[in-house]
This record gives C-alpha cells, structure tokens and sequence, in this order.
C-alpha cells in the first residue's frame, strides 16, 4: 500500500521528524483559507501515487491567494500517470540552498532493511553518485549507527546530529510499520544549515497489512499496484519511460541502477518473484504495457527456479496478442538455450548480458 504525501507526512509526525506547516484542501474553494494559514510563498502540490509530479507540473510555487487558486484549478486537472488529485497539499514553502537523499527501504532477497542516503536529492536518484549504503541490523539501527552515516556523508556539527536524529525516526517507522519503503526526497538543506524532509514516500508491505489496522480506512493503491498484489509479484511505479521487468528484489534495484547510470528513465519496478510460471509472467507484462508513458520494456531474467522457457512463452504470448511495446530482454539460467530457440524471429531483441540490455533500450529512445 502506498500512502499519499500528506498521509506519509503525518505518519513523519507521528515519528518525530520534521515536516512544513501544511493544509490539505479537496476543492479549489479552500485553497484561499489555506493560503491565509500560512505564511507566503506556499508550494501547491498535487496528491496523486505516480511519480514525477514535479516534472509533470503538479507541484506550484506562489505568493499571492489569487495566483494560488489559479494554479489549484490547474493542477485539479492535470492527470499524472493517468490519475487525477483527489486534494491538494497547501504546503508552506522552505528555502533550501541544496537537497540530499534518505530512505529505508526492504530488501527481500537479504530479508533485511537497507539505509541510502547521499549529498545530493531530487530526480534520478538511481543514477546520483557518493551513495552511501548500509544494511541495518535486525533489531534496527542506534545512535552510533546514524552517526556513522552522517560521517560517511561528510555532515559535522548540528546538522550531523540532526541528520542521526533523522535516520533513526525514518528507520523506526520503516521498521514498526513494516514498510517496502520509506523515504524522503528532497530532505532540504536550509540557508542556515537545518534539515526539512520536503517529500515524503511510504509504501506498506501488504502482507503486513493485518496487523496495522490503522492503514484500514487510508486510500488503496492504484489499478496498476492492485492488480500487482493479487498477480503475486511485486510493483512500484517509478514515472519514467522504460518499464523494467525481472525476477528478485536484488536484480530489479541493480537493473534500475544500470538504467539510471545509462542515462535511462525506469517507468517501474516490478519483481517477479521467485519460481514465477508463465501465467504470471504474462500478467506482469500486460500490466507494464497499460501503463501511462510506457514506450518500451526491458527484461531481465535470470532463471533459477524460474524457467526462462516460462518466461519465453509468456513474452509470445503476449506479443501474439497484439498489445506490447518494444521488448529488450536478457534471458539468462535454467533452459536458457531452449528459450532462444522459442524468441527466435520474434520481435524480442535478446542480449547475453544486462549491460547489453540496458544500453540498446535506453539508446532506443
């Protein structure tokens, strides 16, 4: 389950972190008192699921209460990823001279949570470098833990300490909510040097959902990750062009990287699973191909447990179908060669290596 940005913010509330002064309005007719209860400029920010709202236009910046309903009514209705806001977040603006990264995130293939946090934030993350990396304990992570991260980044003085504060509240929540992700992007650096999480991002495990009744009654997930959910397999959109599509936390978060250092824009995250038979498969890719922005698909399979000849029928299946992008596939493993035989002369364009892959989809753009 993925919250909204205000249902996030007020979960970082809950936890201790620091948020702006914020008001959330469902019509333009309280755009005006919202803008009166704080203090000019306001950042209007739509409250949608998909990624990328800024660079979609969701996101307004203004001074005055007649600028600020004006750019409510239009971002009211702007659809981004195929989904127009329900409410808006009348948020007080912050001004920040730079912006950094933090997030927890789960880790499946290791079963543990993962802390990444670097100098620098916004848009392509994956492909920022001087990332700093670090797999948390399993009875989660103490004040020497966040310190050490703070120094890892070069962070000294108070806005070190304030830094550890940080990580150690996101990765409590992470930890007794039991989130696939928590993360703040931008965490912005104030011209006196004080942190602020601007964004926030919080996804539910949902097989964790039974036993935190208070997410009962919060907004469910979009068709895409719904119907994800009941597939079986694992899936977060990313507001890029490339859908990216393999089998394993591990591989799929490698895969994003090598899209993002080839200059690449990862429209998805979607995990197979391990052992997934071709009915999944074709599940996943006929998803990947309805979702909005979409241009083309790449596929990186590493047979194990999963049978690539599984994975080559349910590529056909769904290219005789008629409805799929561009495929760029590496199929690697179990029955590999029987699964060339299968693509052969068909529309899939096959690589030996992920590399391969990687710069042959992101060159096709």
């Amino acid at each position: 389950m993925r919250l909204f940005e205000y249902q996030a913010k007020e979960l970082f509330r809950a936890y201790g972190l620091p948020v702006p002064k914020s008001v959330l309005v469902r019509d333009v007719g309280g755009v005006r008192g919202a803008f009166a209860s704080l203090s000019p400029p306001v950042a209007i920010k739509s409250q949608v699921l998909a990624g990328g709202r800024g660079k979609a236009g969701g996101i307004a910046v203004v001074s005055d209460p007649t600028q600020a309903e004006k750019e409510a009514g239009r971002i009211f209705d702007l659809a981004i990823g195929g989904e127009k806001p329900g409410s808006l977040l009348i948020e007080q603006a912050y001004p920040h001279d730079a912006e950094m990264y933090v997030s927890v995130s789960l880790d499946r293939g290791d079963r543990s949570f993962v802390a990444i946090a670097a100098r620098a934030g916004g848009i392509d993350v994956e492909s920022m470098s001087g990332k700093v990396m670090r797999k948390v304990p399993l009875d989660g992570i103490d004040r020497r833990f966040a310190d050490e991260v703070a120094g890892e980044l070069k962070l000294t003085g108070a806005q070190a300490g304030q830094f550890a504060g940080i990580l150690l509240s996101l990765e409590r929540l992470a930890r007794e909510k039991e989130c696939e992700l928590a993360e703040i992007n931008p965490l912005a650096v104030g011209k006196d040097g004080t942190l602020m999480p601007l964004d926030a991002k919080v996804i539910i495990d949902d097989n964790a959902l039974f036993r935190h009744p208070e997410f009962a009654k919060l907004h469910p997930e979009d068709e895409f990750e719904g119907e994800a959910s009941r597939q079986g397999f694992a899936f977060v959109r990313l507001g890029g062009d490339i859908a990216v599509v393999g089998n394993g936390a591990g591989l799929v978060l490698s895969t994003l990287d090598l899209v993002g250092d080839a200059g690449g824009k990862p429209a998805c995250f979607l995990d197979l699973g391990g052992g997934a038979q071709q009915d999944r498969i074709e599940a996943a890719l006929r998803l990947v191909n309805r979702l909005p922005g979409v241009s083309r698909v790449l596929v990186n399979i590493y047979g194990g447990i999963t049978r690539t000849t599984d994975v080559a029928a349910g590529l056909m299946t769904v290219i005789n179908e008629g409805a799929s992008r561009p495929i760029f596939a590496r199929v690697s493993g179990a029955e590999e060669a029987e699964a060339r035989k299968m693509l052969a002369g068909s529309p899939v364009k096959l690589f030996r290596t992920a590399p391969e892959a990687v710069e042959a989809v992101v060159k096709a753009a």
